[in-house]
């Protein structure tokens, strides 16, 4: 059956601990992501100030992500989440702890977002890199869509506490940083249930700057000689960069919609809505040929849905075009995180994703940057449709250029 076949990740005991406690951590993040947007909002009522946080997270996410490659490759990822997840819940605690007592500026969020994205670097490379060790090779693609409609279900749930707690409680930005501390118990305890994998003898051991540079440099060379990969990295780059519009929510539901709160919650969990409705369909219903091809169908989708969100004049029809950008954000993910990894040996994968994280990643932050000082300049309607117009034709020039276009893997695990 269809849905035996798209949910086998699941017969795999050590899969099914992880993604429990993996599952509950996200939806906590997600809360504090979405609550840090708005509490800069609050503070400042800026569009360009709560796109600056955008800055605040990547750089420090291109300056260590590197190295957290490396470390994944080198140090058993187990042991390397165990201690970023510890990291980041430290960061939620100071966030509790200076906004319940008042003290919380929007300079001091930014210090500790960068703190966070600093931690998050060295996760991110192990996090990944950690799936494919819970299942075997011909799962992974399974495990690949069962994680990315938890993560999207995750992104349902986060806005919509968040605008609960928010309008609920007289400090509801504090209570989202709490929920968020606390929820880093479930993968913490689900990291300590799974074994250490075993690990492959390093080709080569680490010695001092010249060999770390030297596997940053290997990791370098195999990215940039795997044209698909290359590819698919540099349109991801481009298009989240003019198309992402995150930033401007706050301003859409507090000053257009005239929502509050409330609706900045709604608008929020209609991406995410629309991307675990991608997740989904990408589970039980992927394409089986021409995938590079589907990657930049998506990607256009996202453009046009971004315009003409930008558009709306009503509240119910920018949720569906949000929830368009969504589900076509998630079909381009699964279809390229699926490539990558496969592509990609067990003692490079590590540095891969920390190459790939840097390029998924830098583009929506630096875009939020963009879309927050094009909105302050031009409006926040006007930065939308900019931003989406120039997505839709990144994705019309790489159709008639890009290797993504010849790409076709018939023999692609689908689940």
């Amino acid at each position: 059956m269809r849905l035996t076949r798209s949910l086998q990740a699941l017969r795999h005991r050590h899969f099914r601990v992880y993604m429990i406690g993996w599952f509950l951590s996200v939806v906590g993040s997600q809360v504090q992501q979405w609550a840090i947007m708005w509490h800069v909002w609050e503070l400042t009522e800026s569009s360009a100030m709560v796109g600056a946080l955008g800055l605040a997270r990547v750089v420090p996410l291109i300056a260590f992500s590197l190295l957290g490659g490396v470390v994944a490759d080198r140090v058993d990822r187990r042991k390397i989440m165990l201690a970023t997840q510890g990291g980041m819940a430290l960061v939620s605690i100071v966030l509790w702890s200076l906004s319940s007592s008042g003290l919380l500026t929007v300079w001091i969020i930014y210090v500790l977002v960068s703190l966070h994205a600093s931690v998050r670097a060295f996760d991110g490379p192990a996090r990944q890199s950690l799936l494919v060790n819970l299942v075997p090779e011909r799962d992974f693609a399974s495990a690949v869509r069962v994680s990315g409609v938890s993560w999207r279900l995750a992104d349902v749930l986060g806005p919509l506490i968040t605008g609960f707690f928010i309008t609920r409680f007289e400090s509801g930005v504090s209570v989202c940083y709490a929920f968020n501390a606390v929820s880093f118990a479930a993968i913490i305890v689900s990291l300590l249930l799974l074994p250490s994998p075993p690990r492959e003898e390093p080709e080569s051991r680490l010695t001092g700057l010249r060999g770390l540079g030297g596997f940053i440099a290997d990791g370098a060379r195999f990215v940039w000689k795997n044209d698909v990969v290359r590819a698919a990295l540099l349109l991801d780059f481009w298009a989240t960069f003019f198309s992402t519009a995150d930033a401007l929510l706050p301003a859409f539901a507090g000053d257009i919609f005239q929502l509050g709160g409330s609706g900045f919650g709604v608008l929020g969990s209609s991406i995410a809505v629309g991307a675990l409705i991608g997740a989904v369909s990408m589970a039980f219903h992927p394409p089986r040929r021409s995938q590079g091809l589907w990657v930049l169908y998506a990607v256009a989708a996202y453009g046009l849905a971004t315009i003409l969100f930008g558009l709306s004049t009503n509240m119910a029809i920018a949720c569906v075009l949000l929830a368009a950008t969504g589900a076509a954000d998630m079909v381009s993910t699964v279809l390229r995180q699926t490539i990558r990894q496969l592509a990609t040996p067990d003692n490079m994968r590590g540095r891969m994703t920390s190459f790939s994280m840097i390029f998924q990643i830098s583009g929506p932050q630096l875009g939020d940057y963009e879309a927050g000082l094009v909105g302050r300049l031009c409006g926040e309607r006007i930065s939308v449709v900019i931003g989406g117009s120039v997505c839709l034709l990144l994705a019309a020039k790489w159709r008639k250029s890009s290797p993504l276009v010849k790409f076709d893997a018939p023999e692609l695990p689908t689940g």
